[in-house]
């Protein structure tokens, strides 16, 4: 990454997971997004953008020097707080004015006004605009991010709701199904885990893949990537 980025995290159990700035470097070559199961708000100063839910990754492309602050949703947060299923954000990046939401299209206007507490205020207003959490979404991504997740037949028969009711929700919540929401997170934390071990197959069945060529499958999917080069792009 030829850029600069930092982040700050929200307390737990909030609507919001964290605000980061990245700033790109001297260079104009393109910034790796991986899938990550999140959706972030982005502000270049001027336009305000929802990225929706990745389901591979895509390659950012930042004039050198410019700045980007986001705002990062919990999990199930951004489809309550934008009032729109997730799915149809999937692999997009779109300005607010575009959703032809009133209460959504003069957010930018008014943070251009405030200027340097401008991520700020829209933070403090999405925490206390975002309707409560479902304890149902809530439990699928916790049960999916485990190292062995459930099955989609357990998890709906565990919240007592049909496989199709239950692919739908995850459609309207996480922007895809469960069954590509627990690939991602796998991936994820395979790339959280690799610094504790002395090689990547390690990490890999730690992370709960089976085998190497588990691993290189979900980062070729995912990434487009050998895992060897995975981790090169993302080394920090």
């Amino acid at each position: 990454m030829s850029g600069r980025y930092r982040q700050h995290a929200f307390a737990p159990g909030r609507s919001l997971l964290c605000r980061w700035e990245y700033v790109q470097g001297t260079e104009a070559s393109p910034a790796l997004v991986l899938p990550d199961a999140c959706v972030d708000l982005l502000w270049d100063g001027e336009r305000l953008r929802i990225a929706g839910p990745d389901t591979r990754a895509q390659y950012a492309r930042i004039a050198p020097g410019r700045r980007i602050s986001g705002l990062r949703f919990a999990p199930g947060a951004a489809t309550r707080w934008l009032g729109v299923p997730l799915h149809v954000l999937a692999d997009q990046r779109v300005d607010l004015r575009d959703l032809g939401i009133p209460r959504l299209a003069t957010l930018a206007d008014r943070m251009t006004e405030r200027d340097a507490d401008a991520m700020a205020w829209l933070a403090n207003r999405i925490q206390a605009d975002t309707p409560p959490r479902s304890d149902a979404i809530s439990a699928v991504h916790a049960r999916l991010s485990r190292v062995r997740p459930d099955t989609v037949a357990q998890l709906a028969q565990d919240l007592g709701i049909t496989e199709r009711t239950l692919l739908r929700r995850c459609d309207e919540a996480f922007g895809y199904g469960p069954k590509l929401l627990a690939r991602i997170l796998r991936l994820q934390r395979f790339l959280r885990r690799r610094h504790h071990h002395a090689n990547l197959l390690e990490a890999a069945l730690d992370a709960g893949y089976y085998d190497a060529a588990q691993l290189a499958g979900d980062a070729r999917r995912l990434t487009g990537l050998t895992p060897t080069r995975l981790i090169a792009q993302v080394a920090d």
